[in-house]
């Protein structure tokens, strides 16, 4: 994650816990949709520049990869891909922890990825 100098004294401000807490936290969740962006903007022009295996950029329209994921699976990728914990996931969905863990596992096999990050990454780019 790339954080300017002007972002820097919020993250210090939220990992101290300042007595403000809901607006510094507000900031925060701001950032760190705003780096995501980022990051997705980033992908998708190395893509343009090198497209994997020599295949051309998916042109705009282009239906999604099929995973084959069930829709409870969709729903818990889909906050993954926003940046919520598993415990944040559980609560949105109202199933437990455990119960997300197995749904994630279950994604990483269908992505044939390692690991959150991973996932997160393939699913952004669609492929």
């Amino acid at each position: 994650m790339v954080v300017s100098r002007r972002e820097l004294p919020l993250y210090h401000e939220a990992a101290r816990g300042d007595a403000s807490g809901a607006s510094t936290i507000d900031e925060l969740i701001r950032l760190a949709r705003a780096q995501q962006g980022i990051a997705r903007e980033m992908l998708d022009r190395m893509e343009a520049i090198n497209p994997r295996n020599g295949a051309e950029p998916s042109p705009e329209g282009e239906a999604p990869v099929e995973w084959n994921l069930t829709d409870r699976e969709e729903h818990v990728t889909r906050l993954l891909v926003e940046g919520l914990s598993n415990r944040q996931i559980a609560r949105s969905l109202g199933i437990s922890e455990h119960t997300v863990k197995n749904h994630l596992h279950a994604v990483f096999y269908k992505l044939a990825v390692n690991d959150r990050t991973q996932a997160v990454i393939k699913l952004m780019r669609g492929a």
